[in-house]
């Protein structure tokens, strides 16, 4: 018996319930993989970030997965011959693998260098629903090279190379051949040997950037997702297109202008608040502000991150506060 009901023949990566539209495979892959790149363009490896968004769902191509998520939106007749228990599959279903694999097996090919990146990037999609996987488990197994040897009937990864859109495959092949993929990569060993030396091993700096690396491919991941299911998420969403930082430094001083000192407090507050501005044109690097509790810290911290931004010409301002209950 075939399924009864109206199934698109292009593969699903979504579904917005609230108006009964799927979010077509491709589609997914292709915005994350163009969001992906613009955040890992802050370490000048958007070549990786756009490769590992191509595929880090690569596995959704699997008639495996097809069946799963049909059966688990409705959109299976539950007599078909493909429906299965969607229940008793949630997370079951191996989807990450496939684009680790296709990528490892073009690295492991090529010289050492390319073996090190196609085992960053594969260990990025592997690890998409579950944080950065460890190579090597507490007793020095290879977890990392079990993983990429995992058998075909889990991950499915020559069923998903022969029926995968063209336009992901042909740009993920462009991208993996990319002289500038070992490039960017090669350069940024170089630009963390050279400024970091005396902070922290090398190893440790690049495993930052693995990190990075990864939390580009999540937030990718994320965003697009919610942009889809939510559609005003994608309206309210900034994009880039801040407001500059003198904009909001000026909105600031006009705000704190307005408060005029009443109490002997207040005029302490000010003269926090304008030491704050005072250093803020110092170099970049790490102060602290201690303050007893009602001294006006969170104002007097915001204006001297909002002015340094100003004076260093930053794109990102963090603050963080310690709050005790």
């Amino acid at each position: 018996m075939t399924n009864t009901m109206n199934i698109s023949d292009q593969p699903i990566a979504h579904w917005r319930a609230s108006d009964s539209t799927p979010q077509y495979l491709h589609n997914h892959l292709q915005n994350v993989a163009s969001i992906s790149k613009v955040f890992s363009r802050k370490i000048r490896l958007e070549i990786a970030g756009e490769l590992i968004g191509l595929l880090h769902d690569l596995g959704k191509y699997s008639k495996e997965f097809r069946d799963y998520i049909n059966s688990a939106l409705g959109l299976l007749n539950p007599d078909a011959d493909d429906y299965v228990d969607s229940r008793s599959l949630k997370g079951k279903v191996d989807h990450s693998s496939a684009g680790a694999q296709y990528i490892w097996q073009f690295a492991a090919a090529k010289g050492p260098l390319e073996q090190q990146i196609g085992q960053v990037l594969a260990l990025c999609i592997a690890s998409h629903h579950s944080g950065l996987i460890d190579c090597l488990d507490p007793d020095g197994e290879d977890t990392f090279g079990k993983r990429m040897q995992k058998a075909q009937e889990k991950t499915h990864l020559d069923e998903v190379t022969q029926v995968a859109d063209e336009c992901v495959l042909t740009r993920a092949n462009e991208l993996m051949n990319s002289p500038g993929l070992t490039k960017n990569v090669r350069e940024l060993i170089q630009r963390i040997a050279q400024h970091e030396p005396q902070r922290a091993p090398l190893q440790q700096q690049i495993g930052l950037a693995v990190r990075f690396l990864f939390s580009c491919l999540i937030d990718a991941d994320r965003i697009d997702t919610a942009d889809f299911e939510e559609k005003r998420s994608r309206e309210y969403r900034p994009n880039s297109a801040y407001v500059g930082w003198e904009v909001l430094s000026q909105r600031l001083e006009r705000h704190l202008s307005s408060m005029e000192p009443r109490r002997s407090i207040d005029v302490l507050r000010r003269n926090i608040s304008q030491e704050c501005l005072d250093a803020a044109s110092r170099e970049s690097g790490i102060y602290t502000l201690t303050v007893p509790t009602g001294g006006g810290k969170t104002l007097a911290s915001l204006r001297f991150a909002i002015e340094h931004a100003v004076t260093s010409r930053g794109d990102s301002a963090c603050l963080a506060q310690a709050v005790r209950g």
